[in-house]
């Protein structure tokens, strides 16, 4: 200690190694004087060890940088071996295998669609006449075997005005068929054609007036062979009806058919029933002093009416 206190005091920074001496004897060991009896001196003060071993006031010897450095490279190159050892080693040889995720569904692609044919357009039908197509009730033809040629017309055409219509004389003898209508392109009432011809008012007889089908009243024109036209009429009983009495009386008490001829016919006779005909019944006739008649009578629920007897007979063969 004492070596250690010299080297203090003389500055050195490393204390000497302790050389034990040999034993002095008795006589020159110090006797260590007493607590009482201490120096005055009390600057000296006992040097203080810390643990370390580092005397006091003795600066701490610096540790290299070198060491600090290496030990920083040593971490690092432990935590690089960890983490490769977790994220690739252990996997390889350890992890389970991989489930490969499942494929997603293929979906088909949608089937086109069907392209859908534009439908063809419905032909028009040819007109099987002459008569303008209107809003109005359409004519019915009385004809199984229609007439040789039709005709429309919006006056009531009598026996002397025939002239004024163009008739069909290519073939001879025809028949023509006239359908009546309006200037509103109505067809004109059977009442009203027998009003207008012969002055016979079926309106007010209860048992006429609604005993016709007006759509089929019909006006016709026989030619004969030597190019003379003859007036005649047609229609047919509405359905349920029975006229044929009641219109026998009206027609057979007209005074005058005169407007049913080109020419006047002369004097009238008496009305008379005429030849049995296949298909016809009601048959009747009126004879005129210049050799011309009025026939009619009925073919079913059909009225013929007709100034020509050859003309009534061709009519009655294309009704049947």
């Amino acid at each position: 200690m004492a070596s250690d206190m010299q080297s203090v005091s003389s500055g050195n920074s490393a204390p000497k190694s302790y050389i034990p001496s040999q034993a002095p004897t008795p006589a020159n060991i110090p006797v260590a004087p007493s607590p009482m009896s201490a120096p005055a001196d009390q600057s000296f003060q006992i040097p203080q060890t810390d643990i370390s071993g580092n005397q006091s006031g003795e600066p701490a010897p610096k540790k290299g940088g070198k060491g600090i450095f290496t030990a920083l490279i040593v971490f690092i190159v432990v935590i690089g071996l960890a983490a490769l050892g977790y994220f690739v080693i252990y996997p390889i040889f350890f992890a389970a295998p991989a489930v490969p995720a499942p494929a997603a569904p293929v979906t088909p692609p949608a089937p086109e669609p069907t392209p859908t044919p534009a439908p063809e357009p419905t032909p028009t039908p040819e007109p099987t006449s002459t008569v303008p197509a209107s809003s109005a009730p359409a004519h019915v033809s009385l004809f199984t075997t229609p007439a040789d040629s039709q005709i429309n017309t919006s006056v009531v055409t009598s026996g002397n005005a025939l002239s004024e219509l163009t008739l069909n004389a290519s073939a001879l003898p025809n028949l023509t068929e006239i359908i009546y209508k309006d200037s509103n392109g109505n067809l004109i009432k059977f009442g009203d054609i027998l009003s207008e011809v012969l002055g016979l008012d079926i309106s007010s007889n209860s048992a006429l007036a609604s005993a016709f089908n007006d759509q089929t009243a019909t006006g016709l024109v026989y030619i004969d062979a030597s190019s003379t036209p003859w007036l005649g009429f047609a229609v047919q009983l509405a359905a349920g009806a029975d006229a044929s009495a009641a219109f026998e009386q009206a027609f057979e008490g007209i005074s005058s058919y005169s407007n049913l001829f080109v020419n006047n016919p002369g004097t009238a006779g008496v009305w008379k029933t005429g030849q049995a005909m296949t298909g016809v019944t009601g048959n009747r006739y009126l004879s005129f002093s210049n050799g011309s008649a009025i026939n009619y009578g009925w073919v079913g629920s059909k009225l013929i009416i007709m100034t020509s007897y050859n003309g009534f007979k061709e009519a009655v063969n294309r009704m049947k």
